[in-house]
C-alpha cells in the first residue's frame, strides 16, 4: 500500500486555490448508515487531507426510508455535503453516473454508504492519483460473509475474466477514485443496461490497485436483491460480450448436424428394416428442438430489448433537485 502524501505543490490549482476533490455515494435505504459513514469520512479524509477542498455528493436514489432526511440533517452540520435527489429509483449504476455528472472535483472517488468499503483508503487513492494515475481501484482481496455467497461472487468474476474482460480484478471492486477526465468519459457513454465498473475497465486506462478485505454489512438491510443480481449477470454478458450469440450459433449448428444424422438414420432404417415411425421418438425430437428454439429466441429477445432501450433515447436518470450546502 502506498504511503499517504498529505502535502504536495499539486494540491493548488492554477489560480493558487485549493484543488477541489469529490466523493460520490449512491444512497438507497441507507438512513441507518449515513451518520457512521459521515463520521468515518470526516475523520479519515476531510481532517486528514485539509489541503483539498472536499465535497461529498449523496445521491438519493428514490429511497423509501428517511435517507434524504438524514442527508439533509448532515448537510446542515457540514456544508461540504451536496445532495442529488433523483425523481425515482433508477438503480446504483445510474445513481453513480448522476453523481459523477454533477461532481466538481479534479478527482472523484466513488464509495458505497454501508461502510463495507473503508473510507480510510481514500487518502491512499489520492496519493496514487497525485502520481499521475487516472484510474485507482480499491480491490477486494477477501470478503466477509457466507461461503456460498462468496463462491457465487467469485464464480461471476471468474466468468467475467474468461468471457468479457480478461484483466478485470479477480474479486471485483465497487470502490475507486478516478481523474475528472475519466469521469466525463463515463458520463458521456450514457449506456442504460450496463455496469459502471465494467465500463471503467473497458476504457482501457491502466489502473493502480490497492487490496483490502471487505467487511460484512453491520447496519441496515442490503437492497441488493437476487433479481438485481440476475439482471446484472444478464447485462454483463449481453452488453459487454458477443459470447451468447456465438454460443447460440455453435449450438444451432450442432443441433442441426445431429438432426441431419438422425434424419438419415430414420430414412435408411425405414427403407432397409421397414421400421414404422415411432410416436415417442418423433415427439422427443420435436420437444428437444422446439425447447432449444425457445431458448434461442429468449437470448435474442434480450439483445433486442436492450437495443430498443438504447434507441428510445430516454434519459439515463432524472435529477429532481441538487441541494448545495450553505456556509454559515
Amino acid at each position: 500500500m502506498p504511503a499517504v502524501t498529505t502535502k504536495s505543490p499539486s494540491v493548488l490549482d492554477a489560480g493558487g486555490a485549493k484543488k477541489r476533490m469529490s466523493i460520490v455515494t449512491p444512497c438507497y435505504f441507507n438512513e441507518k448508515n449515513l451518520d457512521d459513514t459521515y463520521a468515518e469520512i470526516k475523520a479519515t479524509v476531510f481532517d486528514l487531507l485539509p489541503e483539498y477542498d472536499w465535497e461529498w455528493i449523496l445521491v438519493d436514489d428514490g429511497s423509501g426510508d428517511n435517507t434524504l432526511g438524514v442527508a439533509q440533517r448532515l448537510q446542515r452540520q457540514d456544508p461540504r455535503i451536496r445532495i442529488v435527489k433523483l425523481s425515482r429509483n433508477f438503480g446504483e449504476f445510474r445513481a453513480v453516473v448522476a453523481g459523477l455528472s454533477v461532481a466538481r472535483g479534479e478527482a472523484i472517488a466513488v464509495i458505497c454508504a454501508d461502510l463495507q468499503d473503508p473510507p480510510s483508503l481514500i487518502p491512499h487513492l489520492v496519493a496514487s492519483w497525485q502520481q499521475g494515475n487516472k484510474v485507482n481501484l480499491a480491490v477486494r482481496g477477501g470478503r466477509e460473509g457466507s461461503r456460498l455467497k462468496n463462491w457465487f461472487a467469485d464464480t461471476y468474476y471468474r466468468l467475467i475474466r474468461k468471457w468479457v474482460i480478461p484483466d478485470y480484478p479477480e474479486r471485483g471492486f465497487d470502490f475507486f477514485l478516478i481523474d475528472r477526465k475519466v469521469a466525463q468519459e463515463l458520463v458521456r457513454m450514457q449506456e442504460k443496461n450496463s455496469s459502471i465498473y465494467l465500463q471503467l475497465i473497458w476504457l482501457g486506462y491502466r489502473p493502480t490497485i490497492i487490496e483490502y478485505d471487505q467487511k460484512d454489512r453491520e447496519k441496515g438491510v442490503s437492497m441488493w436483491t437476487y433479481s438485481k443480481r440476475i439482471n446484472l449477470f444478464v447485462d454483463t454478458f449481453i452488453v459487454f460480450s458477443h459470447k451468447p450469440i456465438r454460443f447460440l450459433t455453435g449450438a444451432g449448428l450442432l443441433v442441426g448436424l445431429i438432426s441431419l444424422i438422425f434424419g438419415v438414420y430414420v430414412i435408411f432404417d425405414k427403407i432397409i428394416n421397414h421400421t414404422p415411425a415411432g410416436w415417442a421418438s418423433v415427439m422427443l425430437a420435436v420437444l428437444l428442438t422446439s425447447s432449444f428454439q425457445m431458448v434461442m429466441m429468449g437470448v435474442l429477445g434480450e439483445y433486442l430489448w436492450r437495443n430498443l432501450d438504447e434507441t428510445r433515447k430516454r434519459p439515463l436518470y432524472v435529477i429532481d433537485e441538487v441541494m448545495d450546502g450553505q456556509e454559515e
